[in-house]
């Protein structure tokens, strides 16, 4: 019967668990050095206060979060309200002066338009004349108004419209 156990495979065997013990040991010290840092960490943060302290302190921390998230949901509603508010102001104008009569004055009279986001406002017109001079408003609802808008009025209208489209 033939040996296949002899000295020098004893010796590899041998010297491969001396590799993996030493390889394992050094593991061991470079968690053991980690397991430390985190200690200390731990102790850093906890210093001074009992397991309950803790406790309270992330309990506050999670109160001040939840306020803070209602306070950013009622600041985003009145934001929004806001817009929809600027939304509506009427703060687009378009400005024409025209010569109302031939032969008679300068540019005296004019149109004036003046909108919100919507294109909702109005158009008024003042026609100068030597013997007198003549105001007229017509309302505007969606870029258009339910009375007839003399040439220079849509001008005007025309003009805040396009006033209008320079912000957005």
């Amino acid at each position: 019967m033939e040996v296949w156990f002899t000295k020098e495979i004893a010796r590899g065997i041998i010297g491969l668990f001396l590799i993996m013990f030493l390889l394992l040991f050094i593991w061991n010290i470079v968690l053991s050095v980690k397991f430390g840092r985190l200690q200390k960490r731990f102790r850093r943060m906890a210093q001074g206060s009992s397991k309950e302290n803790l406790e309270q302190m992330l309990e506050k921390l999670f109160d001040r979060m939840e306020t803070l998230e209602n306070s950013q949901r009622a600041v985003e509603q009145l934001t929004e309200s806001m817009r929809a508010r600027i939304r509506e102001q009427k703060g687009r104008l378009g400005i024409l002066r025209f010569s109302a009569f031939e032969n008679e004055g300068s540019d005296l009279s004019f149109s004036f338009a003046l909108v919100d986001e919507n294109n909702n406002g109005m158009v008024m017109t003042s026609i100068y004349g030597r013997h007198e001079s003549r105001v007229y408003a017509k309302p505007v609802e969606n870029g258009a108004s339910l009375y007839a808008l003399s040439e220079e009025e849509k001008q005007a209208l025309a003009l805040a419209i396009k006033n209008g489209a320079k912000d957005e």
